[in-house]
């Protein structure tokens, strides 16, 4: 069998589902045969795009993206970046790649391709604004020159001192812009990570007697890792509900244009309920999700892959089940971008994929090579049209 006719043919899309398990079989017999598939795969890739640097994408590129549409599932077959192992991966071929990072998240880091130009403001309780980098060290003070936090490279943490007004219920308030993600430790020692798009308003001393309740606002997505006081419960208001806790983990995304609110719990337990019903409320334990219709004012309860819905503190977009819509406004989130989308009919087009510290044009492609379609990009505009 000319395995050469083969490989040409799965990279056309025209290869059939017989011949798909003479390629798999053949490819997994030696690996001769696996390094002259990587070859072919490879002079491809360059004739798709010259600039293309295989050793790069190989190695750096994990991903594989499915589309379904109406009853039908199509499978990606191929993109111009890193094109080999996504494919391999879609063959049901395994290589082993770079493990991911399983140490802590330092989502500070800002991505280099997509340089936002809004920046990470901090307005204090006395009404002074601070602009902060995302890297870097840095000493914060107040309208009269007090030390209220300190930053490292990664985390900007907030000490309850023994000077604080112990009676103060003053409140912070954080913006992360689009294309940014950034990390805080509390006055109390609760660690907050900010996903991009989000406020967050918070008591400068949450150990302050004045507070019943370590009650803090938020608008946006955020990661809690919530010291705990059993004396004194810690709360998260977000539009119509409330999320409470004793001491947990656990990721609230709550942002104003999405048609949900969602709860999903890594670790401990939390009550999610509505803010003018408390009695409509609905409990969860570790990786169940629960989720706050908004027009309809009633939850939901499933368990989850608790590590989708916290991937963005990796660096890492994972797309289940999403339309298309869905994911350009996560993308918009991501990479301070905006998108016009002429091709209406693909809002409704449902995928599947994972993507770890791609570009934006690296996940376009990859789609588009599905449910085909053109984009340009204008700065931060990407217009997107029907293919002709």
């Amino acid at each position: 069998m000319n395995y050469h006719k083969l490989i040409s043919k799965w990279l056309k899309g025209s290869i059939s589902t017989d011949e798909r398990q003479h390629l798999q079989a053949w490819v997994h017999k030696s690996d001769a045969n696996m390094d002259l598939f990587k070859k072919c795969i490879r002079e491809w890739q360059h004739q798709q795009s010259p600039n293309f640097d295989p050793q790069t994408g190989f190695a750096g590129f994990k991903a594989k993206i499915s589309a379904k549409k109406r009853k039908r599932k199509r499978l990606v077959s191929a993109i111009p970046y890193a094109l080999a192992l996504l494919i391999l991966v879609v063959l049901g071929i395994q290589i082993t790649g770079t493990q991911s990072n399983k140490t802590e998240p330092t989502p500070s880091q800002i991505s280099t391709r997509d340089t936002p130009k809004e920046k990470i403001t901090l307005t204090l309780a006395d009404g002074s604004t601070q602009i902060l980098s995302g890297h870097g060290n840095e000493i914060l003070t107040d309208a009269q020159g007090n030390i209220i936090a300190d930053k490292d490279t990664d985390v900007l943490s907030f000490n309850a001192s023994q000077d604080q007004d112990q009676n103060s219920n003053a409140y912070n308030e954080i913006y992360i812009p689009h294309g940014q993600t950034f990390k805080l430790r509390l006055s109390d020692g609760t660690k907050v990570w900010l996903n991009a798009g989000t406020k967050l308003k918070f008591p400068s001393n949450l150990n302050s007697e004045a507070l019943t309740a370590r009650t803090v606002f938020l608008d946006g997505e955020a990661y809690f890792d919530v010291t705990k006081n059993e004396k004194k419960p810690f709360l998260v208001v977000t539009q119509n509900v409330a999320v409470k806790v004793l001491g947990t983990q656990f990721n609230l995304s709550s942002y104003d244009t999405d048609e949900n609110i969602a709860t999903t719990l890594i670790e401990g337990k939390v009550s999610m309920f509505e803010s003018d019903s408390p009695d409509n409320e609905i409990e969860l334990s570790p990786s169940f999700q629960a989720k706050y219709k908004k027009n309809e004012s009633s939850f939901s309860k499933v368990k989850v892959d608790t590590e989708q819905f916290t991937a963005w503190m990796h660096n890492k977009l994972i797309i289940d089940n999403l339309k298309f819509s869905e994911i350009l406004t996560k993308l918009e989130r991501l990479h301070q971008v905006k998108f016009l989308n002429k091709a209406e009919h693909l809002n409704n087009e449902v995928f599947k994929g994972e993507f770890e510290n791609e570009t934006i044009e690296a996940v376009l492609n990859t789609i588009s090579l599905s449910t085909p379609f053109n984009y340009t990009r204008n700065q931060n505009l990407i217009t997107i049209e029907s293919k002709s």
